[in-house]
C-alpha cells in the first residue's frame, strides 16, 4: 500500500511556454506541502498536423496507468492542437479517478478556473481609461473555447461600461497562436481591413505576431496603432516594443487545482501555499514604457541561467558522440557522460521496448512499431549525484517505472517524456529535479532528440548488418542443401588453410573430396527431385559427421569439399568416412527409394606443406576420391 498520494499531470508543449512552467509551479509546490508525489506526462511538441512526429509525441499518453493514481490534472489549455486534444480524449474516457480540469468548463470534470473575463476588461479599460482610446478591436482564441469566450467576455464588459460601440467585426477569433495575427496583421498593411486605434489580443503569442508583422509592414507601434496582450510571459517582456499585458495567477491556479484534488481524495479544505493575484503590466506597446526593472532583473537572470546551459550544449559535439558507438552499452554510457548539459538534473530513467532495435519483429510500416510494449527495460537510471548505472531490468510497462515501487522520504516530481523517430517508438525517459520546483526546458528536448536520433542511427546500422549479414549467407550458402556453396568454401577455407600453415608443428590440414555416386541415373530414371534429395543425404550425411569445426560445402553439381584444421587423434578420419558410410547404409535401408545412395570420397590429413598450395590439397584430395569411385564403379559392375 502507498504511504503518500500521487497525481498524474497530462499536458503538452512545457518546452518553451511560460504558462505550463506557472501551472507546474503551483502544482508542484502545493503538493510538496501535502506530501503529495507528482508525474507529469507530456510531449515535447503540439502540432495541430498529425504528421508521423506528432504521432510519436502523442504516445506519451498512452503510457498512463490510472492504477497508480490517486487523481489526474489535466491542462487542456495547453493543448494548442485539437488534433492532440482529441488524442488525449481517450486517454481519459477509461479514467476512474478524479479528474481536475484546470481552465476548463467541461462538465465531464471537476473544473479550476480563472476569472479571465475580469482580468481582461482591466486591459481594455487600461486602453479606454489611461489612453483615452475608444475605437478597439479584439483579437481572441478559438470560437466556442472556454478561455476564449471569457476573454471576449471581459472586452465587452469594459466597452459597455464606458459606453462604446462594438462593430459586428470587432470580434475576431483567432488560435492563441500566430496565423491569425499574421492574417489580420496583412489585412491592415493592404487596407483591406480599416485599422482602429487599438487591438486587444487574448495571448502573447498573437500580440507579438501582431505587432512585429505590422511594424514590418511600416505600421508605427504605438504611434500608429496600440496593442495589448494577455499571459504577461517572456514573449511579451522580451519583445521590441515590449508589449502591454496581464501577469493572470496562474501559479495560484496550479495550486487550487491540487486543492480540490486534496479535497476530492479527503474531504478536506486544505490551505493554499500562497495566494497569486494578478495585475497589468503596462509596456511600450500602449505608450506607457513604465520602468520593468525588477521583472528585467529576474528576467536576465532566468537567461543567465538557460544560456549557460545553452552556450555549454552548443560547445559538445553530442549528437557526433552518440552516433559514434556502436553498440547500446556504450551508447547508454555516453548519454550518461552528457548529464552534465541539463539544467538541474537529479533523477533520470530510460525505459526501451523489447526488441526496440530488432529489424526481424516490426516492419517499416508495421503498426506494431508505434506502441509501446508490455514488458519495457529499464536502461539508464540515475538517482541523485552519485548513482549512475545501466540495468537491464525487465519490468511491466504498467509499473512505469521500478522506481515507483519503492516508498522514499520525500514527495518528488517526475516528467515522463517519449522516446522516438517519427512515428517508431522505442521507448521513454523520466526525468526528476529532486525538491526544486522546476520542469524541463528547450535544452533538454534537445538533448533528447540527440539521443532519438542515436537510437534510430544504430538501429538502422543493426538492421543493415542484419541484411548485409543474411546476404552474405545468401551468397555463400547453397540455395539447395543449406552448406556452403564453392563460393563459401574459397572464402572460409583460405582462414583455415592459412591457420594449418602456421601451426603446422601441431596441427594437421585435412582435406576431403567427396562425390555423390550415379546422380545422372537418378535424375535420368527417377527425376531431378529424386536427384535432388539424393544431394541433401550426403550433404547431411557429410554436415553431421564432423567433429572440430571443419568447413563442408557443396562446390558442384554432384561434388563436395571438406576442409579442417585440427590435431586430429590417429584413427579419427577414418572414424569421418564410417560414420559416412553408416549414415548412408541407415538411409538405403529406410528410405523405401528404388535406388541406393552412395558416396565416393578422398581425403588427405597431414601438417600443411609450405611449398604447397591449398589448390594442391583440393587437387590430391580429388584424384584420391577419383581413383575410390573406379574401385565403387568396378564392385557395383561386379
Amino acid at each position: 500500500m502507498r504511504l503518500r498520494k500521487r497525481l498524474a499531470v497530462l499536458m503538452a508543449g512545457i518546452t518553451n511556454q511560460s504558462y505550463q512552467h506557472m501551472i507546474l509551479e503551483g502544482i508542484m509546490s502545493q503538493a510538496y506541502a501535502l506530501n503529495y508525489d507528482v508525474a507529469v506526462f507530456s510531449p515535447f511538441l503540439c502540432y495541430e498536423n498529425l504528421t508521423d512526429y506528432q504521432r510519436g509525441e502523442n504516445k506519451i499518453f498512452d503510457l498512463v496507468n490510472f492504477d497508480m493514481f490517486d487523481a489526474v490534472l489535466y491542462i487542456p489549455c495547453s493543448f494548442y492542437s485539437d488534433t492532440v486534444r482529441s488524442y488525449v480524449a481517450p486517454t481519459l474516457e477509461r479514467c476512474n479517478i478524479p479528474i481536475i480540469a484546470i481552465e476548463s468548463d467541461d462538465t465531464r470534470y471537476h473544473c479550476v478556473q480563472m476569472d479571465d473575463r475580469s482580468a481582461f476588461a482591466k486591459v481594455t479599460e487600461h486602453l479606454i481609461e489611461k489612453h483615452g482610446i475608444t475605437d478597439i478591436m479584439c483579437l481572441t482564441g478559438f470560437k466556442d473555447n472556454y478561455q476564449a469566450e471569457e476573454r471576449v467576455k471581459g472586452y465587452l464588459d469594459a466597452m459597455h461600461r464606458h459606453g462604446l460601440n462594438v462593430p459586428e467585426d470587432y470580434i475576431l477569433y483567432g488560435d492563441f497562436w500566430t496565423g491569425a495575427a499574421t492574417e489580420l496583421a496583412e489585412e491592415f498593411g493592404n487596407g483591406i481591413r480599416p485599422m482602429p486605434q487599438a487591438v486587444v489580443c487574448a495571448s502573447d503569442n498573437m500580440a507579438a505576431t501582431l505587432c512585429n508583422r505590422l511594424i514590418e509592414l511600416g505600421v508605427r507601434v504605438p504611434g500608429d496603432i496600440v496593442i495589448s496582450s494577455y499571459d504577461a510571459g517572456p514573449t511579451s517582456a522580451d519583445n521590441v516594443p515590449s508589449i502591454t499585458s496581464y501577469m493572470r495567477p496562474i501559479v495560484g491556479m496550479g495550486r487550487r487545482g491540487v486543492q480540490k484534488a486534496h479535497e476530492l481524495l479527503t474531504g478536506e479544505v486544505c490551505e493554499l501555499v500562497k495566494e497569486d493575484v494578478g495585475y497589468l503590466i503596462p509596456a511600450e506597446s500602449c505608450g506607457c514604457g513604465e520602468d520593468f526593472q525588477q521583472r528585467f532583473d529576474k528576467r536576465q537572470r532566468e537567461l543567465k541561467n538557460f544560456e549557460t546551459y545553452r552556450s555549454l550544449y552548443e560547445d559538445t559535439p553530442m549528437a557526433e558522440r552518440l552516433n559514434a558507438v556502436t553498440n547500446l552499452n556504450d551508447l547508454l554510457r555516453m548519454i550518461m557522460a552528457h548529464f552534465y548539459l541539463i539544467n538541474g538534473l537529479h533523477e533520470f530513467y530510460l525505459c526501451l521496448n523489447d526488441d526496440w532495435d530488432n529489424p526481424t519483429k516490426y516492419g517499416e510500416d508495421s503498426p506494431e512499431c508505434e506502441d509501446y510494449t508490455e514488458m519495457m527495460h529499464l536502461r539508464i537510471s540515475k538517482l541523485g549525484p552519485e548513482q549512475n548505472l545501466i540495468p537491464d531490468l525487465r519490468f511491466p510497462r504498467s509499473d512505469l517505472l521500478p522506481v515507483l515501487q519503492e516508498e522514499r522520504d520525500e514527495p518528488t516530481a517526475l516528467f515522463f517524456t517519449p522516446l522516438h523517430f517519427n512515428a517508431r517508438c522505442f521507448g521513454y525517459a523520466a526525468i526528476g529535479f529532486g525538491r526544486k520546483i522546476m520542469a524541463f526546458d528547450s535544452l533538454y528536448h534537445a538533448w533528447t532528440r540527440n539521443i532519438n536520433n542515436a537510437l534510430e542511427f544504430m538501429r538502422i546500422r543493426n538492421s543493415l548488418n542484419s541484411l548485409n549479414q543474411w546476404l552474405f549467407l545468401s551468397a555463400v550458402r547453397d540455395t539447395l542443401t543449406g552448406i556452403y556453396n564453392r563460393q563459401g568454401f574459397m572464402h572460409f577455407a583460405e582462414k583455415v588453410f592459412q591457420n594449418a600453415q602456421e601451426n603446422a608443428d601441431s596441427k594437421q590440414l585435412f582435406v576431403m573430396a567427396a562425390d555423390l555416386d550415379l546422380l545422372k541415373h537418378i535424375n535420368d530414371t527417377y527425376g531431378h527431385a529424386e536427384g535432388d534429395n539424393a544431394l541433401l543425404v550426403v550433404a547431411n550425411a557429410l554436415n553431421t559427421c564432423f567433429e572440430c569445426g571443419e568447413i563442408c560445402a557443396r562446390t558442384g553439381g554432384d561434388e563436395f569439399l571438406v576442409i579442417g584444421c585440427a590435431d586430429y587423434e590417429d584413427g579419427l578420419i577414418e572414424e569421418y568416412v564410417e560414420y559416412i558410410e553408416h549414415f548412408l547404409d541407415r538411409y538405403n535401408a529406410s528410405s523405401d527409394k528404388p535406388y541406393q545412395v552412395g558416396v565416393s570420397v578422398g581425403y588427405i590429413c597431414d601438417p600443411a606443406d609450405p611449398a604447397k598450395t591449398l589448390d594442391d590439397y583440393i587437387e590430391e584430395a580429388d584424384s584420391r576420391m577419383y581413383a575410390n569411385k573406379v574401385r565403387r564403379r568396378k564392385q557395383r559392375g561386379a
